[in-house]
């Protein structure tokens, strides 16, 4: 449980065995539209129901007030054809009121602390698709940690690695099948809904990620932003990061 600007919020993860229950479903829906009213939210689970109920784990923030969803990280497992899993995140939403406390922070560290103990343990591929500069940044973060990477690289004047950028189109072809995708920026075009989700280009504290989403994307675009964990221990760093003490391996 964690206090957030005199709120109480409580962060639980739901690891998902079977068909989400509609009433789980309406209730995340029903907060996530009431906490993010700048957003067309509405629209957006009317065409994309999918990132609840493919999950294959959910971790919500509740408001313990009146019991409503206030923000959501939700993820699924994938492989691509040579059988190599993935981790793809497919919802990340915080709500307004919130934004500045420490539901993202807590979210992706209880997200973490259940993945790990999966049976396929800590990803070594973190995939997710995105419109705002603020979670490329976020995702960037973790390249602190030694021979972790990310990609795009969107340092001016750097060409993508090609051996990120040729897996980068193998994990397009999985999460974004039918849909061009530029291994050159990272952007998948035509794959955003509702085209007007965001009311305007969503601005992070770094003017370089604010000026190459500006330039490479349109509102119905998103970038495909793949993080690389190579080894064990650049995993139990990153857990680490999050006060989280890494499962023992024999």
């Amino acid at each position: 449980m964690t206090v957030d600007d005199g709120r109480t919020v409580e962060i639980s993860s739901l690891v998902c065995t079977g068909t989400l229950a509609r009433e789980t479903e309406q209730w995340l829906f029903g907060g996530l539209i009431a906490s993010l009213p700048k957003l067309r939210m509405a629209e957006l689970f009317a065409l994309r129901g999918d990132m609840f109920r493919d999950a294959h784990l959910i971790t919500v923030a509740t408001e313990k007030a009146d019991g409503s969803a206030v923000g959501v990280l939700s993820s699924r497992w994938c492989a691509l054809p040579s059988g190599r899993p993935f981790l793809h995140v497919l919802a990340q939403f915080v709500g307004d009121r919130y934004r500045r406390g420490v539901i993202f922070r807590r979210s992706w560290g209880d997200h973490f602390a259940t993945l790990q103990r999966d049976k396929r343990g800590f990803p070594d591929l973190i995939v997710l698709k995105t419109y705002n500069p603020i979670v490329y940044c976020a995702m960037r973060a973790f390249t602190r940690v030694p021979g972790v990477s990310i990609y795009p690289d969107i340092t001016a004047g750097v060409t993508q690695d090609p051996a990120a950028a040729q897996l980068a189109s193998q994990v397009a072809e999985v999460v974004a099948a039918g849909h061009r995708f530029v291994p050159e920026t990272g952007i998948i075009h035509g794959i955003g809904l509702p085209y007007d989700l965001y009311p305007g280009l969503p601005a992070s504290s770094d003017r370089v990620a604010n000026d190459y989403f500006a330039a490479v994307t349109q509102p119905d675009d998103r970038m495909l932003c793949m993080l690389s964990v190579p080894t064990p221990e650049a995993g139990d760093r990153i857990l680490g990061a999050f006060d989280i003490a890494p499962f023992a391996r024999s």
